[in-house]
């Protein structure tokens, strides 16, 4: 099983996920940073891969988004949020 990480936790808009996703999940070089293209390139990756995808407890705008594309597309995946931890 491929597993692949996804990080978002400094992701501060689409244009940057976008960006994170093509590095992360090695998309080629034409990869078109929408959602559209998001669902192409996912409709290739085969089920047996793990993606883990690490968010802040505030996620960006857009961030629903890019995990409803994958949930289109059954990737299967374990988001993994960062909790802000309060300083004393």
């Amino acid at each position: 099983m491929t597993r692949y990480i996804v990080d978002f936790r400094k992701v501060n808009n689409r244009e940057e996920a976008q960006d994170e996703l093509k590095n992360a999940l090695n998309f080629p070089d034409y990869y078109g940073k929408n959602l559209d293209a998001l669902n192409d390139c996912l409709s290739e990756i085969e089920n047996e891969h793990l993606v883990y995808i690490l968010v802040c407890e505030e996620t960006f705008e857009g961030f629903d988004d890019i995990i409803k594309v994958f949930d289109v597309n059954n990737i299967n995946y374990e988001k993994i949020i960062e909790l802000k931890v309060k300083e004393y």
